[in-house]
């Protein structure tokens, strides 16, 4: 039996897999290959819209289902999409009114791989050019279809991203609403997360959830950090992310990944075989 069979690990990418550069640090790179290589299942758990991780494809080892956009978009080790969440009727009112409240801030809505902005904001234009995204504009009026959305993403500076956030709260039980950075609000349907991704990818790959392993650094890996029975955290994670974790590896630009790898292999293997 090879040494990782049977393991499933669910692994963030800005802020953990990718270092302060945004690259993949040839040591992360090669405990990856070793993880599968050795019978685990490797599994990306990130925010990131399709689009936004194709130049890092060749150096991940796809072996297993695996989620983006805070999990509300589930594919198969081909690149094939197995999952789409899909969002309620009730968004398209939610964004009228935080339009109306916060003219500021900036909308998008990822519509499985295409992405609209319904209204642009300095940090919206940014992230979009950064990651060299196309995207179509559209208006509140347009807006329809929500079973077909996964993500919405709201985006402003700090100091008006916190004020969203104290908006939103009466809509937590509608909603799943978390942050991967400060300048960024991120909405998926109530129930969908990338915690809720990884039950999905564990139940379809046959991994007992005791076989199950994370490793994230921002708000929107918490439901992972919670829902995997070992977690691990780089040590450049946010504090709540810090205390919840299991464990804390060294920073993302220490290789955190693979010191996380190296961990399970020496703590967990003997007992798998």
């Amino acid at each position: 039996m090879k040494k990782f069979e049977g393991m499933l690990l669910a692994c963030d990418m800005d802020g953990t897999l990718l270092d302060s550069n945004h690259s993949i640090s040839y040591e992360n790179e090669q405990a990856m290959q070793y993880f599968a290589r050795e019978g685990g299942r490797f599994s990306l758990a990130t925010g990131r819209a399709p689009g936004a991780i194709k130049t890092y494809l060749p150096q991940i080892p796809f072996n297993a289902p695996y989620s983006l956009l805070n999990g509300s978009m589930i594919f198969d080790a081909h690149h094939h999409v197995i999952h789409s969440a899909g969002m309620p009727k009730s968004s398209i009112d939610l964004i009228g009114s935080l339009l109306s409240k916060f003219s500021q801030i900036g909308c998008e809505i990822f519509v499985g791989e295409q992405i609209l902005v319904c209204q642009m904001s300095d940090v919206t234009e940014h992230h979009l050019r950064v990651l060299d995204l196309n995207y179509s504009t559209v208006t509140q009026e347009k807006l329809s279809n929500t079973e077909s959305w996964c993500k919405i993403n709201l985006t402003g500076e700090p100091e008006l991203i916190q004020s969203v956030q104290a908006f939103l709260k009466p809509y937590s039980k509608a909603f799943c609403i978390t942050s991967s950075m400060p300048s960024f609000c991120e909405i998926t349907a109530a129930g969908v997360s990338k915690g809720s991704a990884l039950r999905q990818i564990a139940k379809k790959c046959g991994i007992q959830q005791s076989n199950t392993f994370s490793i994230g650094d921002s708000y929107n890996d918490e439901s992972m950090i919670m829902t995997a029975h070992v977690s691990f955290a780089p040590a450049n994670a946010d504090e709540d992310i810090l205390q919840k974790a299991d464990i804390v590896v060294g920073s993302n630009d220490e290789s955190a990944v693979s010191q996380a790898i190296a961990y399970i292999e020496s703590h967990y293997c003997s007992s798998n075989g």
